[in-house]
C-alpha cells in the first residue's frame, strides 16, 4: 500500500488507532489493519500487562503518510 492506493479506510484505521490505539475497531476495520501492518505502516504495540488487550501504534512511516496527507489523528 502506498499514499497513491491507501484507501479512505484504511486512513480511517490508522487514524482510529492513533486516537485509541485501535481498540475499538470493528470487524472491517481489523481486515485493513492486517494489511496496514504488512505494509509496515501500523505495528503491534506490546501491552503494559499480559492481560491487557492487544494495542496498535502508527509506525514512523505511517505518520509520514498521515502528514503527506495532511490528516491529523481527530480526521477521518
Amino acid at each position: 500500500m502506498t499514499e497513491a492506493t491507501i484507501s479512505d479506510t484504511g486512513i480511517a484505521v490508522m487514524c482510529d488507532i492513533a486516537r485509541a490505539s485501535g481498540l475499538d475497531l470493528n470487524a472491517d476495520k481489523r481486515a485493513v489493519l492486517d494489511r496496514l501492518i504488512v505494509d509496515g505502516l501500523v505495528e503491534v504495540s506490546k501491552a503494559a500487562k499480559p492481560t491487557e488487550a492487544t494495542k496498535f501504534a502508527i509506525t514512523p512511516k505511517g505518520q509520514r503518510l498521515l502528514d503527506d496527507r495532511g490528516v491529523g489523528a481527530n480526521e477521518s
